[in-house]
């Protein structure tokens, strides 16, 4: 016999979910680029990393808010599209989770204003950091699969692979720019850590949008409908 094994509710609960995405997804776009414009000489966005606008006088709460703000569309995000019947459950929740929490470490943990890291809180600085850049791109390629299982959302899984697969590529571009710590002069005298941290953190933004309208979308026209259901459901054998 055949069965509905997985279903969802699409109707205004996601809707909401999808508009709190999609407004902390802007309030931190416009934080983060109100930032590179307004310390520009404080903190060089080619080469000084996102984190060292704390340093600078009345950076360091807008650079923490932005992250939280991230955080809350990354949460908001993934608890709207599982209920609208894509099953986010394991690596998909798990990475994703990790890095809405490696944001809110970030931000609570600044990193240390030297050259090595001295603190506790610089260390936790540092492995919040590397799950900034490196979970999101996996978080997006695990979906992917899971978003493709489901109609409503096929149209949606080349962006979504797409983009994430650009994070990834910035992140390993960023991570090959950190040898020259171990091997000065290895890529020459200009130093474009900060700007690729800047790129991971654009097509991250990018992915979390893309989605959030996506959910929009879904849950106004069932809501417009006046007949929210299941969404996305897929059939498949059950004995």
């Amino acid at each position: 016999m055949g069965g509905v094994q997985r279903s969802g509710r699409v109707g205004v609960a996601t809707l909401v979910l999808a508009l709190l995405a999609l407004l902390a997804v802007a309030r931190s776009t416009v934080v983060m680029i109100h930032l590179g414009i307004a310390f520009r000489d404080e903190v060089d966005p080619v080469s000084a990393p996102l984190s060292y606008y704390v340093f600078v006088d009345g950076g360091g709460q807008l650079f923490a808010s932005a992250a939280v703000a991230l955080a809350l569309a990354a949460v908001a995000l993934l608890v709207g599209v599982a209920r609208a019947g894509v099953r986010m459950t394991g690596w998909p929740t798990v990475l994703f989770a990790i890095w809405a929490l490696s944001l809110v470490l970030a931000a609570l943990f600044p990193a240390d204003e030297s050259a090595r890291i001295e603190t506790v809180g610089g260390w936790v600085h540092q492995f919040a950091g590397g799950g900034v850049l490196l979970m999101f791109s996996l978080a997006g390629l695990a979906a992917a699969p899971r978003l493709a299982e489901c109609p409503a959302w096929r149209s949606a899984v080349p962006t979504v692979r797409v983009l994430s697969i650009g994070a990834a590529a910035f992140a390993a571009a960023y991570l090959m720019s950190r040898l020259d710590d171990l091997v000065p002069g290895i890529f020459g005298t200009v130093d474009v850590g900060g700007i690729l941290q800047r790129m991971v953190l654009a097509f991250d933004v990018a992915v979390l949008g893309a989605l959030s309208v996506h959910l929009l979308r879904v849950s106004w026209v069932a809501v417009r409908s006046g007949a929210p259901g299941p969404a996305g459901a897929r059939m498949t054998p059950r004995s």
